[in-house]
C-alpha cells in the first residue's frame, strides 16, 4: 500500500516507518527528510497545498506529527497550528482525493484516569486536566470523527503511552531511564500496530488502547481486532521494589 507518514523523521516517527517501509511504499511529509521512507517531502503541515500535493497517489494516511513537546506547549499557537491545523489539512487534502484510510496516532493521555475505561473518539470521556498536548490530540480525534461523519473516512485511533526505544531507554528529551515503567512502548511495536490497522479490509472510526500487559489499560481490544501484542518489554530496566 501506498502511504504517507507524517512525522516520520522525529523520534517517534523513524521507528515506526522502519516497520511500515519492509511492507509498505512510505512517503514521509516531515520538516527533514526520513531515510527509513522510499521518498521524502519536505515541508510543513501547517501549508495546505503541500499537504495536497504530498497526499497524491497515496493510499492512506499515519498521521504521527506533532509539535516540539514539551518547550512549544507554553503558548497554544505552536501546538494548535501543527497538531490540529496540520491534521485538519490532511483530511481536508485527502477528503479531496478520494482518500478515506488514516490511522491517528493519538495518546493515552486522552484517556481518563480509571483503570479500563477507554474514549470513543470524538465523543469521550476524555481528560481535559491533563496537559495542552493531550487538548490537541483530544482535537485531532475530534476531526477524525468529523470526516469520518461528513466524509466517510475511516480513522483508526491508536493510543499509545510513553514512547521509548528498548535498546537505549533514552527519551525524546535525552534522558537516559533507569527504571521500569509499566506506560512504556516502543515505536516499532507502533509501527507493528499500524500495519495491522492498514491490513483491515473493513476500517471505521475505532480507537485502540496499546502498551504493556501491566499498564492498567484494555488491551483486549487490539489483541482481538488487530491480533496485537507488544515484542519490546524492557527487561533491561530495572523493575519497582
Amino acid at each position: 500500500m501506498r502511504v504517507l507518514v507524517t512525522g516520520a523523521a522525529g523520534y517517534a516517527g523513524r521507528g515506526m516507518t522502519e516497520i511500515l517501509a519492509n511492507t509498505h511504499q512510505v512517503r514521509s511529509l516531515d520538516l527533514r527528510p526520513a531515510a527509513e521512507a522510499m521518498e521524502s517531502v519536505v515541508g510543513d503541515v501547517t501549508d495546505l497545498a503541500l499537504c495536497r500535493s504530498a497526499l497524491v497517489d497515496m493510499e492512506a494516511v499515519v498521521l504521527c506529527h506533532l509539535a516540539p513537546n514539551p518547550y512549544q506547549y507554553s503558548e497554544p499557537g505552536t501546538p494548535l497550528d501543527v497538531n490540529v491545523k496540520g491534521a485538519a489539512n490532511l483530511y481536508y487534502g485527502a477528503m479531496e482525493l478520494g482518500i478515506t484510510r488514516f490511522v491517528l496516532i493519538s495518546t493515552t493521555g486522552v484517556l481518563r484516569r480509571e483503570e479500563g475505561l477507554g474514549a470513543v473518539p470524538g465523543e469521550g470521556p476524555y481528560n481535559f486536566r491533563y496537559n495542552f498536548y493531550a487538548l490537541t490530540k483530544i482535537m485531532q480525534e475530534d476531526l477524525a470523527r468529523f470526516y469520518y461523519e461528513k466524509h466517510g473516512v475511516s480513522t483508526i485511533v491508536l493510543r499509545p503511552g510513553w514512547i521509548v526505544y528498548d535498546e537505549d531507554f533514552i527519551t525524546k528529551y535525552g534522558q537516559k531511564l533507569e527504571r521500569y515503567d509499566p506506560g512504556l512502548i516502543d515505536p516499532r511495536d507502533i509501527g507493528k500496530a499500524v500495519c495491522a490497522c492498514l491490513a483491515l479490509t473493513d476500517p471505521g472510526l475505532e480507537a485502540y488502547e496499546i502498551g504493556q500487559d501491566d499498564c492498567g489499560l484494555d488491551l483486549a481490544p487490539a489483541r482481538a481486532r488487530l491480533g496485537w501484542n507488544p515484542k519490546y518489554r524492557f527487561v533491561g530496566l530495572r523493575r519497582r521494589d
